[in-house]
């Protein structure tokens, strides 16, 4: 065990050295005091024993200390070793005690005690004393009271530092592990956003796909088998394709620390295919991507997909039989802009209002700066525009 380790361990444990430091003061006053002064050794056992309670009652300690000095001097006049109990008490008072006001009286009591000392000791039988003798006396007793009080008031200031220091590391671990919790809150978020437009989308191609073949089934037994064939394929395809991305996000929420991360897996690139599903499913789509491909934040990238995913999820889902979709990308230094129409019912459609996807895609867009509106088009049908300012290639 090193030396910082037996401090730490005694800090801990301050009774193991403030009993036997009362008692072996105890001991030299009782033995120098000699035989006969039984009311001095009282007085001295009570003054030496009362540093047992001077880290945790400073003030009581001082008090008990200097009453039973000053009691003390009355039978005997000399200075005894065990006298240096007032010293102690003096420093734990400085050290131990939060109060200003009775820290500084602690001091004031110390002045007048070093005066009384000047008169008592230096004139025993009550002769008027000397100068030289009072003032070396009260000197010497003012100095070693004045050094006691000052490395006491160092050791509290040091303690104080000390206290700060662990209150501030408290807070900063505080603070977090609130982040900590927020990150995961927004992970969980991220998480949730994502399955929601994966499972979307992949969910209403199914379900269009499904209705049609059991309207060509019923309409036309001829070529239902063809049909079916047809739409079982795309089924089975888009069943795999979110199969895939929601054992990918279920992954993470299982384990974090699994190294899968939540990585994009869309983006502007990623357009033509998504286009060719949803044409797929029976809805005409005309894609059209305007601007040199160029570098942009890959949240961005998502972001944008995402916008267009979720778009033409609702198309299949609320335009209506025969609609048709045109989706303009266009891509700037300054901006990316994203426009999503359709000729369908538009506001006229049927749904039970308990969706999320536009409120989804405005907070994607929020987070990069950008805006997002949706609403019915004056000719018929209904329109999503979205605009995302971009960073300028470095």
């Amino acid at each position: 065990m090193n030396e910082g380790r037996v401090y730490e361990w005694l800090q801990r444990r301050p009774l193991l050295f403030d009993v036997p430091l009362a008692v072996v003061l105890a001991l030299l006053g009782l033995v120098l005091l000699g035989e006969g002064q039984g009311w001095g050794w009282a007085v001295v056992g009570v003054s030496s024993l009362a540093l047992i309670w001077r880290r945790s009652h400073p003030a009581v300690a001082f008090a008990v200390v200097s009453i039973a000095l000053a009691v003390r001097v009355i039978p005997t006049s000399n200075l005894l070793p065990g006298d240096v109990a007032f010293l102690v008490a003096l420093y734990s008072l400085a050290a131990y005690d939060r109060r200003r006001g009775v820290r500084l009286a602690g001091l004031g009591v110390a002045a007048l005690g070093s005066a009384i000392a000047g008169l008592r000791f230096t004139a025993p039988s009550g002769r008027v004393p000397g100068a030289a003798e009072f003032t070396f006396t009260f000197l010497a007793c003012a100095a070693a009271s004045l050094a006691a009080w000052a490395l006491g008031d160092l050791k509290r200031a040091r303690l104080q530092r000390l206290a700060d220091l662990q209150d501030r590391a408290e807070r900063v671990e505080r603070e977090r592990e609130q982040e900590l919790r927020l990150a995961a809150q927004q992970e969980r978020a991220a998480v949730a956003r994502e399955m929601h437009d994966v499972v979307a989308h992949a969910l209403s191609v199914i379900v269009v796909q499904a209705d049609g073949a059991a309207y060509a089934a019923e309409r036309s037994p001829e070529g239902a088998l063809a049909r079916s064939v047809g739409a079982l394929e795309t089924i089975g395809a888009t069943a795999r394709d979110a199969l895939g991305e929601t054992r990918r996000l279920v992954g993470v929420l299982r384990d974090p620390e699994s190294g899968v991360e939540l990585a994009p897996t869309g983006g502007v690139a990623q357009l033509d295919d998504l286009v060719a599903g949803v044409r797929a499913a029976g809805v005409p789509v005309t894609l059209t991507v305007r601007g040199a491909e160029r570098r942009r934040p890959v949240g961005l990238d998502l972001a944008a997909y995402r916008v267009v995913q979720e778009s033409l999820t609702n198309v299949i889902k609320h335009a209506g039989p025969g609609a048709s979709a045109v989706v303009d990308v266009e891509q700037t230094d300054e901006r990316m802009r994203i426009c999503v129409c359709d000729d369908g019912v538009g506001a006229h459609s049927a749904h039970d209002g308990r969706g999320h996807g536009l409120a989804g895609m405005r907070e994607r867009v929020a987070v990069h700066g950008g805006t997002l509106t949706a609403g019915p088009r004056p000719g018929g049908g209904f329109e999503v525009l979205a605009t995302m300012p971009t960073e300028r290639d470095q």
